[in-house]
């Protein structure tokens, strides 16, 4: 776990507080604890955790109506919430679902099931809360960790750093809609030449940014798919003046009317058979540096790194 996950438990019970708390304590969490729906309300906002399991029968507050206070602020929107009940009529639930609660637990607590539940719950929030809005590919706190996974695994790996060239005088042209499109289908792109490798990861940094994580021997084959790929593809976003004439007319950075070139895309590969990679830090900055040699040349084009460590 990335992090010690605060869980608030508020049970009017204190054999049942003390127990579901041990049976978490001893899972690896931090926990809060709560006697009742008012204090709970009051620990949720001192405490700020990131998932709440509430009895549902409660004194001066009842779960439901908890639940119904937290999710009427912007803050919490998204932090799971389990029910604790050994209410387990239909209509009950239903009420529950229609308040957003995204779990409930049955009275008396199995150790398994809780532990089991609750890291299921925080996983699928994690992911929720992690992955780009548009392409639903995982962001950057995901990115960030695989890489280190693979740094300190020790096994041969590649990162390839996918850029966009011209995407802002497109979006600036053909408006968010379009531009959005283009984004779906280079993700998309990505996604299917990933699956050269199984075991490969396909991220979204943000706006035009993509990253794939892959094997060493995979990597220039996946990156001479997506070229052709989007050289493919690309006449397709365009009117047919701009598609006719291989360019379009857009405003620059400064506000000026320039030709811009058709849609293509940089690929930078970096990996470590000749030089040792050490921190997400540095894989970012030869990432960098190699999309931007890639991106000098004319349509998509891939460059993959070629120096030794001391070079």
């Amino acid at each position: 776990m990335e992090h010690k996950a605060k869980i608030l438990l508020a049970d009017d019970n204190p054999s049942i507080r003390m127990l579901v708390s041990e049976i978490l304590t001893d899972a690896g969490f931090s926990v809060v604890t709560a006697e009742d729906g008012q204090d709970a309300l009051d620990k949720i906002y001192k405490e700020n955790p990131d998932l709440l399991i509430l009895d549902y029968e409660m004194p001066r507050k009842t779960g439901f109506e908890v639940v119904q206070e937290v999710r009427s602020h912007t803050g919490y929107l998204h932090t799971p919430i389990i029910i604790f009940t050994a209410v387990t009529d239909k209509e009950t639930k239903l009420h529950g679902l229609g308040l957003d609660i995204d779990d409930y637990l049955t009275k008396p607590a199995d150790a398994d099931e809780v532990v089991a539940r609750v890291k299921l719950l925080l996983k699928r929030n994690k992911q929720k809360m992690d992955c780009n809005p548009l392409t639903k590919l995982p962001g950057n706190p995901s990115i960030q960790a695989r890489i280190e996974q693979e740094i300190s695994s020790g096994r041969k790996f590649a990162v390839l750093y996918c850029d966009l060239n011209n995407f802002k005088a497109f979006n600036d042209k053909y408006g968010f809609g379009k531009g959005d499109e283009v984004l779906l289908a280079t993700a998309k792109l990505i996604v299917e030449a990933s699956q050269e490798d199984p075991g490969s990861f396909v991220g979204h940094i943000g706006g035009d940014d993509f990253i794939l994580v892959c094997a060493l021997d995979q990597a220039e084959p996946i990156a001479q798919q997506i070229v052709a790929g989007m050289t493919r593809m690309t006449p397709g976003f365009y009117n047919d003046e701009d598609r006719a004439q291989g360019f379009m007319v857009s405003v620059n950075r400064k506000g000026e009317t320039e030709k811009f070139n058709l849609l293509s895309i940089g690929i930078g590969i970096v990996h470590n058979t000749l030089r040792t990679l050490t921190s997400f830090a540095q894989v970012s900055h030869i990432g960098s540096e190699l999309k931007c040699l890639a991106k000098k040349h004319e349509g998509s084009y891939y460059a993959i790194d070629r120096r030794s460590d001391g070079q």
